[in-house]
C-alpha cells in the first residue's frame, strides 16, 4: 500500500495547484469538457500507477510469490492502484 503513496501525492498535488491557479475554468471556457478533464487525470495517474505496479509486481513475484499465479498477483496490485484514484476524486 506504501507504494501508491507517490502517485497519490502528486495527484492530489496537481488538482491543488490546478484548482489554485483556476486552469480548469479557463480550460473550461475554451471548450474543454468536463470528460476530457478527468480523463486526463485518470490517464495521468494509471500511467503513474502502471510503472509502480510493474515494478512491486516484479520484485514479489522473484523474491516472495515463486508458487502463485503472476497474472492474478499483478492484476490484484494494478485494481488497487486504480481504486485508490477513485479515492482521491470523490473524496
Amino acid at each position: 500500500m506504501l507504494i501508491y503513496l507517490g502517485p497519490v501525492y502528486g495527484t492530489v498535488y496537481g488538482m491543488v495547484q490546478e484548482k489554485e491557479q483556476r486552469s480548469k475554468e479557463s480550460m473550461r471556457m475554451m471548450g474543454m469538457g468536463d470528460l476530457s478533464y478527468w480523463l486526463s487525470w485518470f490517464a495521468y495517474y494509471s500511467i503513474q500507477s502502471t510503472v509502480i505496479t510493474l515494478i512491486g509486481w516484479a520484485v514479489l513475484c522473484i523474491n516472495v510469490c515463486k508458487y502463485g499465479s503472476a497474472g492474478y498477483i499483478f492484476l490484484y496490485m494494478w485494481l488497487f492502484g486504480e481504486s485508490i484514484m477513485g479515492q482521491i476524486v470523490f473524496y
